[in-house]
């Protein structure tokens, strides 16, 4: 995987790197179907690593096909995530959108994931919109889960600090039908960085 990261766009670090990581596992693990076609969105897509790894899991290793649609609010990084799929010469793989979090998407389209390494930490989104999400730090994390609450997905990847309230999160995510599977963590200066995997219940939601 090559990157070209531009000009004030979030590059990727360890967050990203475990995002990665454990969307790759996703792939590997709960869709061994290679003849199904993975549809997965990345919300925050920045540098387009998350885009990169969906697309080199699911074609790569499961010789499977896959189509991202790759969402950034920031004109730049939906700019540089079409650049590394060029230059990785995937882009026929996904689509490319500059928009705020979900709202170009239908609300009742279905997706096998949705991912996303969001702005989390508390602060304001004027001082700097790649790394804070709101005054508490989980206003965007908010956004994206009252789309998937209310729509069709089967998996979530996400990723929070410790320092935004992570298990409010997941009690959002529980009220509405997915439970949290798996969870890796890791201790960075001054807060822990939590990737979380959430599945659907689909029982549970159509109780509800």
């Amino acid at each position: 995987m090559r990157l070209v990261i531009l000009n004030n766009v979030y590059p990727p670090l360890e967050d990203s790197r475990q995002t990665a990581e454990v969307l790759r596992w996703v792939v590997e693990h709960y869709f061994t179907n290679s003849n199904d076609i993975l549809r997965i969105i990345d919300v925050g897509s920045g540098t387009g690593i998350l885009t990169l790894t969906a697309i080199e899991s699911a074609v790569g290793s499961r010789g499977g096909s896959v189509w991202v649609i790759s969402i950034d609010h920031d004109i730049n990084a939906a700019v540089n995530t079409k650049l590394n799929l060029v230059i990785n010469h995937v882009y026929d793989y996904a689509d490319v959108l500059s928009t705020r979090t979900l709202d170009a998407i239908r609300q009742n389209a279905s997706f096998n994931i949705i991912v996303s390494n969001p702005p989390y930490l508390p602060g304001n989104w004027v001082e700097d919109p790649r790394i804070f999400g709101g005054p508490r730090g989980n206003e965007v994390i908010k956004q994206l889960v009252s789309y998937v609450c209310n729509g069709k997905v089967d998996i979530v990847v996400l990723t929070q600090s410790s320092l935004s309230n992570w298990e409010e999160t997941v009690d959002l995510m529980g009220t509405c039908g997915y439970k949290l599977v798996l969870v890796k963590a890791n201790h960075y200066f001054f807060e822990d960085i939590i990737t979380m995997v959430f599945t659907a219940n689909r029982s549970a939601r159509c109780e509800g």
